[in-house]
């Protein structure tokens, strides 16, 4: 399945308020790297590589909560985005002092980051939503299945666990629920 014009809503089955909550709920992060907010920090906090500004990471969080609410389409919120990040001097490759002093080019804004932002923000709050879902419903139904697209584009771990199915309560979720890594297309149904 593409990822180009992917509508969670359609396909999770559920409504965007879970996940716009979820996304509202999570606090701010500086990083300037994304491996700095790994995993269990990342979920709960907004964060994007290379925004030290509070202003550039409210700006972008605010856009990215309105296009998952309003449905609004990648390409309409780059759009409506990049002028906005341009005025606040995040946009384009630049050159920075690292942390260890050396001197690097990086890129700051650019269509392919904001695609990835909104892409995984979406994902993220949406897997967040139906997780929240499945658990309120896990007495009725305690078994849940992963299910990888199989396609060119699918990791060979991702497609090793296809089909799989463990009781909600199974500590492999905690490693394995969807998404299960950038651009993770997979999911779980019960």
């Amino acid at each position: 399945m593409p990822t180009a014009n992917l509508d969670m809503r359609e396909l999770l089955r559920m409504e965007p308020k879970l996940a716009v909550d979820y996304l509202k709920a999570k606090g701010y992060a500086i990083a300037w790297n994304w491996q700095e907010a790994l995993e269990d920090a990342h979920a709960r906090a907004f964060t994007v590589a290379k925004v030290t500004r509070m202003d550039i990471l409210e700006t972008i969080r605010t856009a990215t909560v309105e296009a998952i609410e309003k449905g609004i389409p990648e390409r309409e919120y780059i759009n409506n985005l990049r002028p906005k990040l341009e005025a606040l001097g995040w946009w384009g490759k630049v050159k920075v002092s690292n942390t260890n002093g050396t001197e690097q080019t990086i890129q700051l804004g650019s269509p392919r980051r904001l695609q990835t932002i909104l892409r995984t923000n979406k994902i993220t709050a949406y897997h967040a939503a139906r997780y929240a879902e499945q658990m309120a419903n896990a007495d009725e139904q305690p078994y849940w299945q992963y299910l990888a697209i199989k396609d060119s584009r699918t990791r060979a771990s991702h497609l090793a666990l296809h089909e799989k199915v463990y009781r909600y309560d199974d500590p492999i979720w905690d490693v394995m629920y969807p998404p299960n890594g950038w651009n993770c297309r997979c999911r779980c149904v019960r």
